[in-house]
C-alpha cells in the first residue's frame, strides 16, 4: 500500500523547517499547526528531517521525536510523510529507519555518508542496503543532492544497480539541476523508479521529462506559484508557466544574495507566516534584521510575500 502511494503521488511536498525555541530546544508543538498550514496551501506531504529541517544537526532522539510528531499530526491530512534518516553513522541511521517503520512512515530516505565518502557505487550501495534492511517493509528513497554531499553518481545506472541489493528501493529525491541525468532516469524501461524533484527552480523544465512530484523548501511559502506552473503546463499555457517559474527563480535569487538559503527562508517564514520557527541551529547563521528587511523589500516587489493561506 505504501509503495503504491509513492508511485501514484502527484503534486508538492514540503521540505519542512525544524522549529527551535529561544533556548535551542526543538519546538514539537508547532507541527500540527504546520501540517494545517501546508494543507491550506494544497501541499500534500512532507519530507521530514532533511536539509531544510536541519536533520544532520539534530540528535537521534530529536529526530525520532520530530518524526513521530509529523507522522501523528499528518495522519489523515497529508498523503505522504517521508522521513529522512541518513547523514549520520550507519548504526544511528538503522535505528532511525527502524523507528520510522514502527511509527508508520510512508517512506524513508537517506543521504550518502557525509564524511567518509564512498568512491565506488558498490560501497555506497552496501551502506544504503544496511540502512534499508532495518526497515524491510518501508519504501526506500535515495537522497541525491551532490551540491551538499559531493557524491555525484549517474543516477539511472546507480538506481538499477542498487535495486539488485535493496528490494525496497523505489526511487530518489532528485536535488540537482542536471536535466540529462533526470531524463535518463525517466527513460528507464517501465519507469521503475519514482523521482521527486528537489530543485524548485527547475520545476517547469522537469515536467516535460515526466516528473509528477516535487519536494522543496519554497513550497513552504510559494506553493501557489508552483501550482500555477503545473496547471499552466498541463493546459499548454507555456507563457504563464514561464512567467510563474521566473518569479520563483527570482525569489530564490533574492534570498540567496543575503546568505544561506535555509537560514534566510526560515526568516522569511517567520516574517510573513502565522508560525514562528525561531533561528537555525549552528553552524547555520541566523538572518539579521538588515537581511530580512532587504529580502522582504524585494519579495514584495515580486509579489510573493503574501502567498501563504493563513
Amino acid at each position: 500500500m505504501a509503495l503504491q502511494q509513492i508511485k501514484i503521488f502527484e503534486g508538492l511536498l514540503s521540505a519542512p523547517f525544524t522549529a527551535f525555541y529561544q533556548n535551542g530546544k526543538v519546538n514539537l508543538d508547532i507541527i500540527p499547526k504546520y501540517v494545517d498550514l501546508l494543507c491550506r496551501n494544497n501541499v500534500r506531504g512532507a519530507f521530514v528531517n532533511g536539509t531544510t529541517g536541519e536533520g544532520p544537526s539534530l540528535t537521534v532522539e530529536e529526530r525520532k521525536l520530530t518524526a513521530e510528531k509529523w507522522i501523528k499530526a499528518g495522519k489523515g491530512k497529508l498523503d505522504l510523510i517521508i522521513i529522512h534518516i541518513g547523514g549520520c553513522n550507519v548504526n544511528d541511521a538503522m535505528e532511525l529507519a527502524r523507528h520510522a517503520e514502527q511509527h508508520g512512515a510512508s517512506a524513508i530516505a537517506s543521504l550518502p555518508p557525509l564524511y567518509y565518502k564512498p568512491t565506488e557505487n558498490g560501497d555506497l550501495i552496501s551502506y544504503l542496503a544496511a540502512i534499508a534492511s532495518a526497515a524491510p517493509n518501508t519504501p526506500f528513497l535515495y537522497y541525491h543532492i551532490p551540491s551538499y554531499t559531493g557524491i555525484n553518481v549517474k543516477l539511472d545506472q546507480f538506481l538499477c544497480e542498487a535495486k539488485l541489493r535493496i528490494p525496497t528501493l523505489c526511487g530518489a529525491k532528485y536535488t540537482s539541476s542536471d536535466l540529462r541525468d533526470l531524463f535518463l532516469c525517466q527513460q528507464l524501461e517501465g519507469k521503475p523508479f519514482k523521482l521527486f524533484l528537489g530543485a524548485d527552480e527547475i520545476l517547469l523544465a522537469a515536467l516535460p521529462l515526466g516528473v509528477t512530484a516535487a519536494i522543496g523548501v519554497t513550497y513552504n511559502f510559494m506553493a501557489p506559484l508552483s501550482h500555477k506552473v503545473i496547471q499552466a503546463y498541463k493546459t499548454c499555457d507555456f507563457s504563464e508557466a514561464c512567467q510563474e517559474q521566473g518569479r520563483i527563480l527570482k525569489a530564490v535569487e533574492v534570498v540567496l544574495k543575503q546568505g544561506p538559503l535555509i537560514s534566510m527562508i526560515k526568516a522569511v517564514m517567520n516574517n510573513i507566516g502565522p508560525l514562528d520557527f525561531g533561528n537555525p541551529r549552528p553552524p547555520l547563521r541566523p538572518a539579521n534584521e538588515q537581511d530580512v528587511t532587504t529580502i522582504m523589500k524585494e519579495l514584495r516587489a515580486l509579489k510573493v510575500d503574501t502567498l501563504i493561506q493563513e
